[in-house]
């Protein structure tokens, strides 16, 4: 069956360029072209998208009240926004709504690629269900305490770039919401932002001021105390596992892109753990105690439970949100290494390790009975570093001192 995409603009030139531009694709995709926010709503009604396109500065409904239509009424369908009215204040009305922001002019190439990249994700979630909460998703919970720290401290005379990115560091959907909107097509960069430090850097005080400030932007989670003390941990443990990721690609002289995209695949690599938590806490409970009680994986008592499990969801959303390939990739395969096509020593292999190396119970270096959920030894040799593994515990080991060394 042919995708269906949907393009929504309201100057009649730039649909008929789209067409000529994507006459190529007519055997792939079946496409749709309407000239309002009415009429794309009207066929949708009549015919779903798998992903709709749409421009911003429209008149009568533009494209971020459009986008947030389609996200209520069809939440399985991509949202992407190619626009050429450049402002702050129309990004930040995107960010909700759109999953991607594109900006005009936009080659053929670009747009293209970015099309089909947003449909081969749906591989990852086969069952609609999740697949509709993540595309449906508007924000990520953030923590209440955190929100009110980075309020007080952007507030403060003494604020500073590495003041500030701690505290975003310190909630794992803040940071993952502040790289999304940094990495836009909005802000023309020539590399992808990989952490909360170059992110704030980029963006400005002003701008994350606009954002704490913007409602609908960050969205506090409103859980239980318990839960709220688990989501504490998540992210502290996924700060954990970034940094030891990123020591890792040092020491194997990955040189700063690999190390960078090392890092934010590891920090973000449990984003699919806080969906499950915000939106099926009782359900993920009874995930966990099947872990407990039948010695299943994690993601094996995930998949009985809700039909996916946290890596896949997490690398569907950040697909979604445009991070790139090998950060998808990792997130996705990280604790099932074996189900990536490549063999290659890659981003992927440093988080598989890290996360083995951080949970350290559970990993052993008993050949005979090797820990079954955790670390894949055959993968590792096969990727060439299988004799490795020593080498990075140590670091963690002495990244551990040190952290101890620190606490008061």
């Amino acid at each position: 069956m042919k995708s269906r995409i949907l393009f929504v603009d309201d100057e009649i030139n730039v649909l008929k360029g789209l067409r000529r531009m994507l006459r190529g694709k007519r055997n792939e995709w079946t496409m749709a072209f309407a000239e309002s926010g009415a009429k794309a709503l009207q066929l949708l009604e009549k015919t779903p998208a798998d992903v709709v396109v749409s421009d911003m500065r429209m008149p009568g409904m533009d494209g971020s009240q459009l986008l947030n239509e389609v996200r209520k009424r069809h939440p399985g369908a991509a949202r992407l926004i190619l626009s050429g009215y450049a402002s702050n204040a129309s990004v930040m009305r995107t960010i909700g709504p759109a999953h991607q922001y594109l900006a005009k002019p936009c080659n053929s190439k670009t747009l293209i690629t970015t099309i089909a990249s947003t449909l081969e994700l749906r591989g990852l979630l086969e069952l609609e269900r999740p697949r509709h909460l993540v595309s449906s998703l508007k924000t990520l919970p953030t923590l209440p305490e955190v929100y009110a720290d980075l309020q007080k401290e952007l507030n403060s005379a003494k604020a500073s770039v590495k003041s500030v990115a701690d505290i975003i560091s310190r909630d794992l959907a803040m940071a993952t919401q502040i790289m999304k909107l940094t990495n836009s097509a909005f802000f023309a960069l020539p590399t992808k932002v990989t952490t909360a430090a170059q992110a704030v850097h980029l963006l400005g005080f002003e701008t994350i001021k606009t954002m704490v400030l913007l409602a609908g932007f960050f969205s506090q989670f409103q859980g239980t105390e318990d839960m709220k003390k688990v989501l504490e941990r998540l992210s502290r443990n996924s700060l954990t596992l970034g940094e030891l990721a990123k020591a890792i690609g040092e020491k194997e002289n990955l040189g700063k892109p690999k190390i960078d995209m090392a890092f934010c695949a590891a920090s973000l690599s449990h984003v699919g753990t806080l969906l499950l938590l915000a939106n099926w806490p009782d359900m993920f409970l009874k995930a966990v105690s099947l872990v407990e009680t039948e010695g299943l994986s994690i993601v094996e008592a995930e998949r009985r439970i809700f039909g996916t499990c946290h890596a896949e969801l997490g690398a569907y959303l950040l697909g979604l949100w445009g991070f790139t390939d090998p950060i998808v990739e990792a997130v996705a395969f990280h604790h099932e290494p074996r189900r990536c096509p490549s063999k290659e020593f890659s981003v992927l292999t440093i988080l598989h390790a890290a996360q083995s190396i951080t949970r350290g119970d559970r990993y052993t270096h008993d050949m005979e009975n090797p820990p079954r959920h955790i670390l894949d030894l055959e993968y590792l040799s096969e990727t060439g570093v299988g004799d490795r593994m020593v080498a990075w515990e140590e670091i963690f080991h002495k990244f551990k001192g040190l952290k101890a060394k620190e606490s008061p």
